[in-house]
């Protein structure tokens, strides 16, 4: 139990220190995909056709608090805002 421990704590912070390096590097805004394939930014509430951002998978790992794989994306808008997405699944454009 305690190296599962051990090995589920390593797995969740590297997804954190990455969103953490991410903002870190001007990234500051959280997105959420929407069921009909566009964005939202959750600090401004603009929405983006997912068709219309540039979308790069930055990191993943497993996520023992979900049980699921988690992605982190990179987003960046037309408009200048830059931002981070956690997805299950990666986004292919």
């Amino acid at each position: 139990m305690k190296n599962r421990t051990r090995i589920t704590n390593r797995l969740n912070v590297s997804i954190t220190r990455k969103v953490i390096e991410l903002q870190e590097k001007g990234y500051d805004c959280d997105f959420l995909i929407l069921a009909n394939d566009s964005l939202l930014c959750l600090q401004t509430n603009i929405k983006y056709p997912i068709k219309s951002v540039s979308i790069e998978r930055m990191e993943h790992g497993y996520d023992f608090f979900s049980s699921t794989y988690k992605h982190v994306h990179t987003i960046v808008t037309g408009n200048g805002e830059r931002g981070v997405l956690l997805t299950e699944k990666p986004i292919i454009k």
